[in-house]
Formats: structure tokens, C-alpha cells, sequence
């Protein structure tokens, strides 16, 4: 058990999940009256986890080449799971997956949903088998894939004709608040895929694989994960000015665990050179991104929200 559950990456789907919830509970409940019920909201997020888990497993697959030599502790098809199995669980995460969020979307009048869920575990599959080996699109897609995770909870939101311009301004925070962690998720998942593929340039050149830092070299993709962690730092500045004006709490508690940190890992970057370095500075991207999830119970614990109301005006 122990094994699949690393096969799916189990901790993956945890924090995926536990995402969504997240949005759920402090992010579209308070401010969205329109929306699904609970127990539709939990079937989207099996959605999200089934076909993620899906997505992991159909990677494992076409990634046994270049595990052997980059993760060869880490080889679980054909040494744990034979690869028979693994396509059986594939499809079975997938379908599963598929089918839960194509029920919720009948259910709601909206079926054209489903075949928003089946673009995505194509896209996973594509990615996978064909998409990985072009640099930098592989990356964007793979960054927009879990940025996804997010968006897709804006499609079970339905804006009555008869809301008040009061609801109207409510569920404009809602959108605008997932849209902005959503491309928060999407810059911070695009470097750690560079990373990734830095830290393991040697077990996808003997795969023939070309990704980034095969084409470029380490020190370059260096330097363009460093401008992009500056990006994101703009980024986050823009947002503190704009939304979060005069709110001390949020902003100390974003600048001591995203900004501080992003700084320190354009540093570490900029001179990394050994896998190590490179497998710590995805570890500490991992650790910024949870807490950038976390902060939307700070913000909610925290923030008066008639600030933010008077800026959207």
C-alpha cells in the first residue's frame, strides 16, 4: 500500500485537495451564493484528486527510462507494480474521475463540463507521452494542468439575473481572489518544473528527452528560474499594493513565508550546480506554495474586507 500510495503521489493529491477545500470553505462559501451543494463540491474535488492520481501514474509509466537513472529508488513500474497493472489503475483513476465530474455537470444543467475534465486527462496523457520532451511547452502545460485545479471550481458557480449589486460585488471577489492564487500556483509550479528538469537533465539525455536545461544548459535555465521567481515577486507586490492596502497581518505573514523565501531561493539558484541543490530548492518551492495556500486562512482571519470592497468599486 505504502508503495502505490507513492506511486500517486499521495501527498500531491492531499495538498490538491486540501486546496480546493481551502477555496471551498473561505473563498466561495462566504461570498458566492450560487453554487453547487456540498456533497457535489466533494465529488468535484474526487474529480480533481481521481484524474490527478491518473495523471501521475501514466507518467511513471512513460518515465521508467529515465527513472532508472535519475530515481532508480523511486521505481515502482516493473519492480513493484508491473507495467499491466499500472495501465489498469490508470484507466480506472481516469474514467472514475471523468465520470464523477461529467455526473455533477449533468446534474447542475451544465454538460459540457465533462468534456472539460476529459481535455485534462488527455492533456495529462499527452503531456506524459509526447509534451514533456519539448522544452518549455511541456512546462506550461503541465504548470496550467494544476493551475486548473483552481479554475475549474469557477465553472460551478451560476449568477442568478435577480442578484443585487451587492451579491454581484461578492462573487467578483471570489473570482478575482482564485484568479490571483490560481497564476500564483501556475509561475510557482513552472520553476519547480525547471528545476525538476535541471535536476534530472542526465536520465533524460540518455532517454532522449529534450527538455530546457538540455537545450540551454544548467546556468541559463539558472538564470531564467531566477527571473521568473522575480516575476513572481512582482507579482505578489502588485497584489499586497492592490488588494491588501493597510491589512499588517496578511502582508508580514506573505513576507515571511513567500517573499523573504522567494528571495533566498533566487540566490540558491542563481549558484545551484549539484542535484542536491536543485532537490532542496524544489523541496523549499513546494513548502512556499503550501504556504501560499494557507494564507487564505489568514486573509480570511485577518482581513477586513471592506478595504478590498472600496478598491473594486
Amino acid at each position: 500500500m505504502a508503495r502505490f500510495l507513492q506511486l500517486i503521489r499521495f501527498p500531491n493529491l492531499v495538498m490538491m485537495a486540501l486546496t480546493q477545500f481551502l477555496f471551498y470553505f473561505y473563498w466561495i462559501q462566504p461570498f458566492t451564493q450560487h453554487y453547487i451543494e456540498f456533497g457535489q463540491f466533494i465529488m468535484i474535488v474526487l474529480t480533481t484528486v481521481f484524474i490527478a492520481a491518473g495523471g501521475n501514474i501514466i507518467n511513471d509509466i512513460f518515465d521508467v527510462a529515465t527513472d532508472r537513472i535519475n530515481k532508480p529508488h523511486k521505481l515502482f513500474i516493473g519492480t513493484h507494480i508491473s507495467k499491466k497493472h499500472a495501465y489498469f489503475y490508470y484507466f480506472l483513476f481516469t474514467f472514475v474521475g471523468i465520470g464523477l465530474g461529467s455526473y455533477v455537470g449533468f446534474a447542475i444543467g451544465k454538460s459540457w463540463i465533462s468534456f472539460v475534465f476529459i481535455s485534462i486527462a488527455v492533456l495529462l496523457f499527452l503531456y506524459s507521452s509526447h509534451l514533456k520532451g519539448i522544452p518549455v511547452l511541456g512546462n506550461v502545460v503541465v504548470s496550467l494542468l494544476v493551475s486548473s485545479s483552481l479554475l475549474i471550481l469557477l465553472l460551478f458557480t451560476s449568477t442568478s439575473e435577480s442578484a443585487n449589486a451587492h451579491v454581484l460585488l461578492l462573487e467578483k471577489i471570489s473570482l478575482i481572489a482564485i484568479g490571483i492564487y490560481a497564476s500564483f500556483a501556475f509561475l510557482m509550479n513552472l520553476m519547480r518544473e525547471m528545476v525538476k528538469d535541471i535536476e534530472d537533465i542526465n536520465g533524460d539525455y540518455n532517454a532522449n528527452i529534450t527538455t530546457l536545461p538540455i537545450v540551454l544548459g544548467r546556468n541559463r535555465v539558472n538564470k531564467i528560474v531566477a527571473v521568473l521567481a522575480g516575476i513572481t515577486i512582482l507579482f505578489t507586490l502588485y497584489c499586497i499594493s492592490e488588494y491588501l492596502q493597510g491589512q499588517t497581518i496578511i502582508t508580514i505573514y506573505i513576507l515571511v513565508t513567500i517573499l523573504l523565501p522567494l528571495l533566498y531561493f533566487i540566490v540558491k539558484i542563481w549558484q545551484a550546480d549539484t542535484k542536491r541543490e536543485y532537490r532542496m530548492l524544489s523541496l523549499l518551492l513546494k513548502l512556499i506554495m503550501l504556504f501560499g495556500i494557507l494564507s487564505t486562512v489568514v486573509y480570511y482571519y485577518s482581513v477586513e474586507l471592506a478595504p478590498f470592497v472600496y478598491i473594486l468599486f
